[in-house]
């Protein structure tokens, strides 16, 4: 989801004007009825998981009502405005990437990190070592293989759950890369830098979000990485591919590995049958995982905050509920707890090894969340992008990506 976050002190007339659903109600209004609004962002799909949730709450405990409001566009930005104007729903949707943002607005909540799979699930909800969410669902990335661009090049299939080492797949990159043009194949779709770089064991910031931490060793040698990877044209560069989508890419063969593979990327490639595909871990420590939690209003007392307890606390602990986040062959994300995690596995048939999710779930590497953190990370890679050959740029990332984390480390200390 693409976010940008505006002041909380722009009051316009809220997202009530800007979202499906019914208007939340002020959380001060009706504290003792058991109704509470539910704010959301997502596709058809995943708003449908979301729908499901709430209506198996409401099933699972007579007399409570969930209003649900769908935010389809600039969900952040209308977050912030509802809070801004006191009229926020009682329950919103948050991404661990921007809990910081959105901490002060939120009630402090009582979470059990026994509960889910592993502990960095829960960890992603706190802010300043307090709980300000409840999990209910984590976004790991896993890896897409061509195997039929494997067995024509003659390269063993990696292990279905032992990563690669990164060296280890810039060789496997160069052997299936080959032609020229728009014929090119290419080993690897472009590399996110940001997920090399941890996948490297590398950081974008340190563990408590006070220095940006992309300019030293590890970082510097990460993106040289994946300048080389574009020069040898093993990967595309992300000129090549600019407002172009790189799983029609796979789908074409243009592409041997695609490592950018969310849970929602399982709809679109289960209507690919050729070329033959399977899923792999991400090399390396793999790609940093999202992990998705529920909010409670600040504002929000009486019933209305007994409800919404009650509510946050289902959706992320409840077979039920966790089950929910599978649609058909479309996944929200992976669900987190253990009765529910194989849930996705079934989706598609075993040899796409839908399992890898729940091997990536298991030791998926969650960052620290930072305020602002989409501008303050934007306008460094703005910065690499226009500087570097990680975009279009041609000086030494070993000269300016240092420059540039000292100027990203300001930012995070204003």
């Amino acid at each position: 989801m693409k976010k940008l976050l505006l002041p909380t002190a722009i009051a316009v007339l809220l997202a009530a004007g800007c979202a499906t659903g019914n208007a939340p109600a002020s959380n001060k209004a009706a504290d003792n009825s058991g109704e509470i609004s539910f704010s959301f962002w997502g596709t058809n799909s995943e708003a449908a998981s979301l729908k499901a949730i709430a209506a198996a709450f409401e099933k699972a405990n007579p007399g409570t009502k969930v209003t649900t409001n769908w935010i389809q566009a600039d969900y952040e930005q209308k977050l912030q405005t509802s809070i801004a104007a006191g009229t926020q729903s009682t329950v919103m949707e948050i991404s661990n990437t921007s809990l910081a943002g959105f901490a002060p607005s939120f009630a402090e909540q009582t979470v059990d990190p026994g509960k889910y799979v592993q502990p960095n699930i829960s960890a992603a909800m706190q802010y300043q070592d307090k709980y300000y969410a409840m999990p209910f669902a984590a976004k790991p990335k896993v890896m897409a293989i061509n195997t039929d661009a494997f067995k024509a090049a003659g390269v063993p299939l990696p292990s279905a759950t032992t990563p690669l080492t990164l060296d280890a797949f810039k060789t496997i990159a160069a052997k299936l890369s080959h032609g020229d043009g728009k014929a090119r194949v290419y080993g690897s779709s472009n590399l996110w830098y940001r997920g090399w770089l941890t996948a490297a064991g590398g950081g974008y910031y340190n563990a408590d979000a006070t220095a940006c931490t992309f300019g030293d060793g590890t970082g510097v040698q990460t993106a040289q990485y994946v300048v080389d990877m574009q020069k040898n044209r093993y990967s595309p560069t992300s000129t090549d591919v600019q407002g172009q989508d790189q799983a029609q890419w796979f789908a074409a063969g243009r592409l041997g590995t695609f490592s950018d593979f969310g849970p929602w990327t399982v709809a679109d490639f289960a209507k690919i049958s050729k070329p033959n595909w399977t899923l792999v871990p991400v090399p390396g420590k793999g790609f940093p995982m999202e992990v998705d939690g529920l909010g409670i209003a600040k504002n929000a007392s009486g019933k209305k905050l007994e409800t919404a307890k009650k509510f946050v606390e289902f959706a992320s602990t409840q077979q039920v509920a966790q089950d929910q986040l599978i649609q058909g062959n479309t996944a929200l994300g992976v669900p987190i707890i253990a009765a529910s995690t194989p849930t996705l596995e079934k989706v598609l048939p075993a040899e796409r090894n839908l399992a890898a999710f729940t091997t990536a779930l298991k030791s998926g590497e969650v960052g620290p969340s930072v305020a602002k953190e989409a501008q303050i990370s934007g306008d460094a890679e703005k910065g690499m992008n226009s500087y570097t050959a990680l975009g279009t740029g041609k000086d030494d990332v070993a000269k300016i990506l240092p420059q540039l984390a000292e100027k990203c480390t300001q930012a995070l200390k204003k």
